[in-house]
């Protein structure tokens, strides 16, 4: 397989990580540059990081925005100027066989270098707006979804990462795309290796003595975590050792602290903002239960990484989490936005231990055999290699 020369566009990668897309791209770029690819990412600057460093064989050159975030479209419209003057100096001196876009947000600066370079413009959908807000319902919105569909449009092939994304993109962006590829989230095996010890999280959350329930996620509706705070008391006067660790920031943060402390939970669940990888996965493999409770989700890496710490998982029977997770055999699954469902999931494990370890225990064995992202850097190159042979010919 010829080595491929690949610029990658995406506006979060470590150390800013917001959500899974910049998890997505690290590890899929660390595995194509594995495979001996040569892999370049430009990205957004982070006060504390390297304008450009190479780390695990991965050139990453970061650029600076002084707007504030607060006013993100435009922000986001201020980053893809500054990529693309930044990328065309690039292309003076590495020739890119092809630019790898992920999601709208860096589109205008992927279309330009497509246009202005010739280059094979392949995107990843991670999401869509549409999806996100159960329909497009403001001005704002509607932009972004036309961005989406015109960055869909130029784009020579398109990745998702599960068959509902796929089905999402025909039904709402292009119902004539050709070239749309389905391609799983993958997980890192070695990803607990650099864990902090289990003792730092339990001293500083007082979670001795506690059955922990663990969710991770930004603090936004469609990740269903207010679904916890309604099952949270039948749950608390059915064991009243239960905890729920709930981590993350985005805008609804603050209104769930209020929520939960309003209905005096505050003893029993924690919404603990942001933490780092370190201390996520400290929380991962500390905790006793992991639940993915999404309204809208077009993966979910959180399940994966929850199935990889031998938890029992439990995921809403929503989007690409119900690819992932089969009932009862890897995993539980309940009605998204449904307290109810949630509450008798958690006391079925509670109920029966022994049941739920083995159901842990398949879907840790399913992880380890079906998402390799060395796999899926092989099947995504393959996709390269098409779409600069047709634009080639």
């Amino acid at each position: 397989m010829e080595r491929k020369r690949v610029l990658i566009l995406s506006w979060e990668y470590p150390p800013m990580l917001i959500g899974g897309l910049g998890r997505h791209v690290h590890e899929l770029s660390k595995a194509l540059a594995n495979a001996g690819h040569i892999i370049h990412i430009i990205t957004t600057y982070v006060e504390g990081s390297q304008l450009y460093e190479e780390v695990e064989a991965v050139h990453v050159h970061r650029v600076c925005r002084k707007g504030s975030r607060e006013h993100f479209y435009h922000w986001i419209s201020e980053l893809n100027e500054a990529i693309l003057q930044y990328a065309l100096c690039l292309c003076e001196e590495v020739a890119f066989d092809l630019v790898h876009a992920h999601d709208w947000l860096v589109g205008e600066a992927a279309k330009q270098l497509q246009k202005s370079k010739g280059l094979p413009l392949i995107t990843t959908i991670h999401a869509t707006e549409h999806g996100r807000n159960q329909g497009i319902h403001t001005p704002l919105q509607w932009e972004i979804h036309m961005k989406e569909k015109e960055l869909v449009k130029e784009s020579q092939a398109v990745i998702v990462c599960s068959e509902y994304m796929k089905k999402e993109v025909l039904r709402i962006l292009n119902p004539s795309l050709q070239n749309i590829f389905v391609f799983p989230n993958g997980i890192n095996e070695a990803f607990f290796c650099n864990a902090k010890p289990l003792a730092t999280v339990y001293r500083t959350y007082d979670l001795q003595n506690r059955t922990i329930v663990f969710a991770i996620g930004r603090i936004v509706n469609e990740k269903g975590f207010y679904t916890i705070i309604e099952a949270a008391p039948e749950l608390i006067r059915f064991d009243s050792t239960l905890i729920f660790i709930i981590a993350g920031k985005g805008p609804m943060l603050e209104f769930y602290k209020h929520v939960v402390a309003e209905r005096g939970l505050g003893q029993f669940i924690h919404f603990v903002g942001h933490v780092s990888e370190e201390e996520q996965r400290a929380f991962l493999q500390s905790c006793h239960i992991v639940v993915v409770p999404s309204l809208y989700e077009p993966f979910g890496i959180v399940a994966l990484e929850g199935m990889l710490a031998n938890k029992p998982t439990i995921v809403s029977d929503v989007g690409g989490l119900s690819e992932v997770v089969q009932h009862g055999h890897n995993g539980y699954k309940m009605e998204p936005g449904s307290a109810h469902s949630l509450t008798m999931r958690i006391k079925e494990i509670i109920n029966a231990p022994e049941i739920a370890c083995q159901i842990a225990q398949n879907g840790y064995n399913l992880v380890k055999k079906q998402y390799s992202w060395s796999k899926i850097a092989m099947d995504t190159v393959r996709v390269y290699e098409d779409s600069v042979y047709q634009k080639g010919r």
